[in-house]
């Protein structure tokens, strides 16, 4: 873990020294910095961060940490009631271990403000008295410099801020090592979790306990959340199914429209709702539903004035055909749309197939909606009210897939939970299991989830005693298993046992009647989120939008109508939207990229996938950036610079991002 971490955080990566780190400390306060000392790597690492608080203004001379009101601090545990619930168990199971040392564990939200400590009552007195280190104490950089909380927010990866490396003289008694707690999205900061200990008693491989912790309440809250959920589309669908012709909508907690019914008149009341103007028809009943293992409300179906049968009808007016001309079918497969009739039949086969307990594979590039067609594989199958748990293959470093699959007992290696830990396929029970990007397994993974397929048991690591695995699998590659299989990169007999039904999603390129559906649908959930009522898109931009070749899919397409919907004044027009959209739509997409880069002629295959990711890096300039246009794990994404002889140093502007 930590020479992983090394060669992108400088705090991780270099030996600690107190005395010459606060002897460097002391010569900065005075200006007295010598070239020799500003060339070395680590202090100019350390340099770099104290101008950087010297620039926020914040005091060197701090030694008490600003509080919140109490009103305040009752708020923000309010707001991350969920966090913390699920955060408690985890953090009593450390109890004995912070008891035997002079340490603390510390929960914060995404703002920096402490939520929870834990620790003997000596340590939790003296960081109160001697830094102010209290719940609802703030700990962003601008307001403490560098430290573990806030450093952490800084820089989105876990850190170490050892003693003297802290700005803030009244903190360089303290070592911390913090990291960040991920929403399920993997991109959005909810907290940190950082350990704390006095700097004659640290360890230098203390990192090891926040990451796991930070890791192990991700999966929970995103296993909780998936819950809810499918609860909620569960119910919804079954609603729907007795009440065909009534007007519905189900909303989660927070009151962001779910699914409705699939009805003009129900994508008008959705598109409204989203665009938040909610006058328009009236609520008739309002039913609760809540999780049956908190029994908290986590969202609602509203009803509305009942519809009359009118058989298949129109999702929108776009604008661009005659309401008067034949409507082209469309399907919904929960959250997947299509009225491209091929993807109409792969969808009605999957619906066959959600029924019946047999393992799924599914192809199709990035962005072609394969996770959506998992869940709601999931949603349609007796397994709804199990979990559902998505995974991304290539988002798990190699060290951690086996414990990470299958869990561990205690004392199964260094730094492991004391009570051992439960892996997915345990998590899971009997619900679903979806495996993104199956392809990036290492070999010696794919034979340890051969075993699992083939008898339906696995051992926890440092275990012999066999569990029982009963879940559903679903697996999904946007790359061609059976040439994997010829390199010697993908076990053949992995391949027949997950390919039962095998199924391709076609790219939005070959099925250009969805680019409209998809452009309303994005466009009233984006509305919505940015509250932007009443926004249409002109017929001239919708059939621009139509001759573009979208490599980044349905991915692609939000992000174009998200931008074009914030530069907009009530209609997204030509103007709105970005050049490579407007400019690039009357030809086919390797001709645009051949005539940027005549090195680059138009091929197929691997050089294909090389051009669609060299177009995003120029593009974005940021390696994270084109991770996530493309949904792929930033590890995942490396590989595939190595595979394809990219070098991602031509192209992007900073070589930390």
């Amino acid at each position: 873990m930590e020479t992983a971490m090394s060669a992108s955080n400088p705090y991780v990566g270099y030996d600690k020294d107190v005395r010459g780190v606060g002897n460097l400390w002391e010569r900065f306060q005075a200006g007295l910095v010598s070239p020799e000392e500003a060339s070395s790597p680590y202090y100019r690492m350390l340099l770099q961060e104290w101008r950087r608080c010297t620039a926020l203004g914040v005091d060197l001379a701090m030694t008490m940490a600003r509080r919140l009101s109490d009103d305040e601090v009752q708020e923000r545990l309010r707001a991350s009631q969920l966090m913390l619930e699920t955060y408690l168990p985890l953090i009593e199971s450390l109890n004995p271990f912070l008891d035997g040392h002079s340490s603390m564990m510390m929960l914060t939200d995404a703002s920096g403000c402490i939520l929870h400590m834990a620790g003997t009552e000596q340590a939790l007195d003296q960081a109160a008295a001697h830094s102010g280190i209290v719940i609802g104490s703030r700990w962003e950089e601008s307001q403490a410099g560098n430290n573990g909380m806030g450093s952490v927010l800084a820089k989105r990866q876990p850190v170490h801020v050892f003693a003297t490396e802290h700005f803030c003289e009244g903190l360089q008694r303290w070592s911390c090592s913090a990291a960040p707690v991920f929403d399920v999205d993997g991109q959005t900061i909810i907290g940190t979790i950082n350990f704390t200990t006095e700097e004659a008693t640290f360890k230098g491989d203390a990192l090891m306990l926040p990451v796991s912790l930070a890791h192990s309440l991700r999966g929970r809250l995103a296993l909780q959340r998936e819950q809810d959920r499918n609860r909620l589309l569960a119910i919804f669908e079954e609603e729907s199914r007795r009440s065909p012709h009534e007007k519905m909508l189900v909303v989660d907690h927070a009151g962001r429209p779910i699914s409705h019914s699939q009805t003009e008149a129900g994508h008008a009341i959705a598109a409204r709702w989203w665009a938040g103007e909610r006058g328009h028809e009236r609520v008739s009943r309002s039913t609760d539903i809540t999780s049956p293992v908190t029994g908290e409300n986590i969202g609602k179906i509203l009803r509305f004035s009942p519809l009359k049968p009118q058989g298949y009808e129109r999702i929108f007016q776009s604008g661009l055909a005659d309401s008067t001309q034949h409507t082209p079918r469309m399907v919904r497969f929960g959250q997947f749309l299509s009225c491209d009739p091929e993807t109409i039949n792969t969808l009605e086969t999957l619906e066959r197939i959600a029924r019946a307990d047999v393992n799924v594979l599914l192809h199709g590039e990035t962005g072609t909606g394969k996770e959506l067609i998992a869940r709601h594989i999931h949603v349609a199958s007796r397994r709804r009210d199990a979990p559902y748990l998505a995974i991304n293959c290539g988002a798990i470093s190699s060290e951690l897939l086996e414990s990470t699959f299958f869990g561990y007992v205690r004392g199964a290696f260094s730094g492991a939970d004391p009570k051992g830990r439960a892996g997915y396929f345990e998590s899971v029970g009997e619900g679903t299991l979806f495996l993104d990007e199956i392809g990036e397994l290492p070999l010696a993974m794919q034979a340890a989830l051969l075993r699992v397929l083939e008898d339906g048991s696995f051992l926890r690591v440092g275990s012999s005693t066999p569990q029982r695995a009963s879940c559903r699998i679903i697996a999904a590659t946007h790359r061609n298993l059976e040439e994997l299989i010829a390199q010697g990169l993908f076990r053949q007999d992995l391949y027949y046992r997950l390919k039962i039904v095998q199924k391709r999603l076609k790219p939005i390129r070959e099925r250009t009647c969805d680019i409209a559906l998809l452009a309303e649908q994005f466009k009233s959930a984006l509305a919505q989120k940015h509250q932007i009522p009443n926004v249409q898109i002109h017929p001239e931009a919708m059939a621009v939008m139509e001759r573009y070749q979208w490599p980044g899919n349905a991915r692609e397409i939000r992000n174009v109508m998200e931008a074009a919907l914030i530069c907009s004044d009530g209609e997204i027009t030509l103007a709105s939207l970005p050049p490579e959209v407007s400019e690039n739509s009357t030809y086919p997409l390797q001709s645009r990229v051949a005539e940027a880069n005549s090195e680059m002629p138009p091929v197929s295959g691997n050089d294909y996938e090389r051009q669609l990711i060299v177009g995003l890096l120029r593009k974005y300039r940021k390696v994270n950036h084109v991770a996530r246009a493309l949904g792929l794990a930033r590890s995942t994404l490396y590989r595939k610079f190595a595979d394809l002889g990219i070098d991602q140093r031509e192209y992007v502007n900073d070589l930390s991002d």
